[in-house]
C-alpha cells in the first residue's frame, strides 16, 4: 500500500510522515509532495492508494488536486486535512468521494482512525475488482465450456438422455436451466479449407464473432460449435424465436456479411424448437442432409419436413468414346466445353448428389487416365500430381469445385500433352544444349524445364537413347572439347578447364585423367592422339 501527503507546510508533512512509518508498518511507501504539481508528478509515477492533503496550498488547493485525479479515473482513497471548516469544502469533498475531513491540528488517534476507515475501504475496492475480474474470467470460460458441451453431446460423447444431461451440466458447472429449455438449431456450412492456415484461422475467427452478433442475444450465451471442416452448428435458444425470425436473419447474413467472406456459405435449419435430447439426434440428420447438398450455395435450406434431401437418382453413363476421342485428336477445349455443361445441366436438374458427382469424377479420370500411352506417362506426372493435390471427397463436395478440378485437370492435361509430343525431340534438344553451353553450369533439373519435362523422366530418356546418364554425359562432352582444345596448343590448360565447364583445374585433371589415363599436361606433351 502507497500513502503520499501533500501540504505546503514542510514540518506538518514530517511530522506526519514519521508518526506514519513508525507506527504504520502496513504502508509500504510513503510519498511527500508541497504543491499540486508535485502531487500530479508523483501520481504519474506511482500508484497511490491513499493520500492525505491539506485543502488551501499557494498554487491551487486540495479539491482541485482530487478532481483532477478522479478526471483520471483514478480512484486514490483521500483524507483532506485542513485547518479551515468551511461548508463549501466539506461539500465539495463529499462530491469527489472523499474518505474523511479532518480540522488541523489533528490529534493522532483521530488520524489513525481515518487511516483505518481508509484501509478498509481500499480492501473492499480491491475485493470487488478482483471479483470483477474473476467474473470476467469466468464468463469467457463459460462460453469456451458450453461450447465443449455440445459438441460432446453433438457427436455422443455426452448421453443424450435427459437426465444424463442434466447431471453433465451441473457436473460441468453450467446453467442446468437449460436442461429443461428449447432450442432452435441452425447449421452453417462455410468451407475454408481451400485456404492457407493463417488465413482460415483469421476467417473462422471471424464467423464466430459475426453469427454471435448476428444470431444471439446480448444476454445470451451465443455457442457457436464447430462440428466438422466446414459446419458450425448453433443451439440457439426457443425463448423469444420463430422459425421465420432465424429465417429473415439467415436472408440478411446473405446479403450483408457473406459476400465479405472468399468462400460461400449455406444456411440448414431445424423446422421445430427441440430439446436438448431431441437436438442431439436432429444434429445428425441435419448434417446428413447438408452432406447429400453439392448443387446450391449460398442457399437458406428449410429442414422443417424431411431432412432428406432427394433421392438418389441414376444418372445417364458419361460419353464415354466421344470424350476419348477428343483427347485422342487432342480437342481438349471441345472436352471442357462438355464436362462443364454436363456438370451445370445436373446442377439445374435438380438430382446432383455426392454419389452422382462422385461417379461422374472416377469416369471422367478413367477416360483422361486411359488416353495416356504407355510410353509417355513420365511428360504425365504433373497429372498425376495436380490429382493429388485434392481428396476425391472434397472435389465431390459441390459441383462447383468438381468444375473447377476438372477444369485445372484438362488445362494440366494439355501442357502435359505439348510435352509428350515434344519429347521424341527433347533428347537431341538436351544435347545440343549441352555442347553449345558447356561453360555454364548444367544440371537435371535445368534441362527437364528447358524441353518441359519431369527430371526423372528425362533422365530416363535420356539413358534410354544415349546409353549414358545425364551426369556422364556432360562430363564426356566436356572431356571431348578439352581434348580438342589441348590439341590446338594456343590457351592455357587453366582456360581450357574454364571454357569446358569445369570450375577449378584440379578437378578437370582428374576427370581428365579418369578418362583417358593421363593429365591434361601429359596428353598436350604427347601431341594429338593419331
Amino acid at each position: 500500500m502507497n500513502l503520499l501527503i501533500v501540504d505546503d507546510e514542510y514540518y506538518s508533512v514530517e511530522s506526519i510522515r514519521r508518526k506514519l512509518e513508525t507506527n504504520r508498518p502496513e504502508i509500504d511507501r510513503i510519498f511527500c509532495a508541497y504543491n499540486i504539481n508535485q502531487a500530479l508528478d508523483c501520481f504519474a509515477q506511482n500508484e497511490i492508494d491513499i493520500m492525505i492533503c491539506d485543502i488551501e496550498m499557494p498554487g491551487g488547493n486540495g479539491l482541485e488536486l482530487l478532481n483532477s485525479i478522479r478526471s483520471r479515473n483514478l480512484e486514490t482513497i483521500c483524507i483532506f486535512l485542513t485547518a479551515y471548516a468551511r461548508f463549501e469544502y466539506i461539500s465539495n469533498a463529499m462530491k469527489l468521494s472523499s474518505s474523511d475531513y479532518l480540522l488541523k491540528p489533528v490529534e493522532d488517534e483521530q488520524l489513525y482512525a481515518a487511516l483505518d476507515k481508509a484501509q478498509v475501504q481500499l480492501h473492499k475496492r480491491k475485493k470487488d475488482q478482483l471479483n470483477t475480474l474473476y467474473a470476467s474470467y469466468w464468463k469467457e470460460s463459460e462460453l469456451a465450456l458450453m461450447e465443449q458441451f455440445w459438441l460432446d453431446l453433438f457427436t455422443h460423447a455426452v448421453s443424450a438422455r435427459a437426465e444424463d444431461i442434466l447431471l453433465e451440466l451441473k457436473y460441468r458447472k453450467l446453467d442446468a436451466g437449460q436442461a429443461s429449455g428449447s432450442f432452435f438449431l441452425l447449421i452453417i456450412q462455410a468451407d475454408f479449407t481451400s485456404l492457407f492456415q493463417t488465413d482460415r484461422s483469421l476467417y473462422e475467427f471471424a464467423l464466430k464473432n459475426i453469427v454471435r452478433e448476428y444470431f444471439y442475444a446480448r444476454q445470451e450465451l451465443p455457442a457457436t460449435v464447430r462440428i466438422t471442416e466446414q459446419f458450425f452448428a448453433l443451439p440457439l435458444p426457443a425463448a423469444g424465436r420463430t422459425h421465420e425470425k432465424i429465417t429473415d436473419l439467415c436472408r440478411q447474413a446473405l446479403q450483408y456479411f457473406v459476400p465479405h467472406f472468399p468462400v460461400p456459405f449455406n444456411f440448414f435449419l431445424s423446422g421445430e424448437a427441440l430439446s436438448m435430447s431431441r437436438l442431439a439426434v436432429r444434429c445428425e440428420e441435419m448434417l446428413q442432409a447438408a452432406h447429400r447438398n453439392v448443387a446450391h450455395e449460398n442457399h437458406i435450406f428449410d429442414l422443417s419436413g424431411s431432412p432428406a434431401m432427394g433421392e438418389d437418382i441414376i444418372r445417364p453413363a458419361l460419353p464415354v468414346e466421344r470424350w476419348s476421342n477428343f483427347l485422342h485428336t487432342g480437342d481438349v477445349e471441345s472436352l471442357r466445353t462438355e464436362s462443364s455443361a454436363w456438370l451445370s445441366q445436373l446442377r439445374h436438374s435438380g438430382e446432383a448428389t455426392r454419389e452422382s458427382l462422385t461417379a461422374f469424377y472416377y469416369d471422367f479420370l478413367r477416360i483422361l487416365l486411359g488416353s495416356i500411352d504407355q510410353d509417355q506417362e513420365g511428360a504425365f506426372l504433373a497429372l498425376h500430381d495436380q490429382l493429388a493435390r485434392q481428396s476425391a471427397d472434397q472435389a465431390c463436395s459441390s459441383i462447383r469445385l468438381l468444375q473447377e478440378l476438372v477444369t485445372d485437370m484438362l488445362t494440366v492435361y494439355a501442357k502435359c500433352s505439348e510435352q509428350a509430343r515434344l519429347q521424341d525431340n527433347a533428347v537431341s534438344t538436351v544435347k545440343s544444349y549441352i555442347r553449345n553451353h558447356l561453360y555454364e553450369e548444367l544440371n537435371r533439373d535445368s534441362l527437364a524445364a528447358m524441353v518441359y519435362l519431369n527430371p526423372d523422366y528425362l533422365s530416363h530418356l535420356f539413358k534410354r537413347e544415349t546409353g549414358f546418364s545425364l551426369t556422364n554425359y556432360i562430363i564426356e562432352t566436356r572431356i571431348q572439347e578439352s581434348k580438342r582444345l589441348l590439341s590446338r596448343r594456343d590457351m592455357s590448360i587453366q582456360d581450357i578447364a574454364i571454357t569446358c565447364g569445369f570450375q577449378n583445374i584440379s578437378y578437370f585433371s582428374r576427370q581428365f585423367k579418369r578418362a583417358t589415363g593421363m593429365t591434361p599436361r601429359e596428353f598436350r606433351k604427347s601431341g594429338p592422339p593419331r
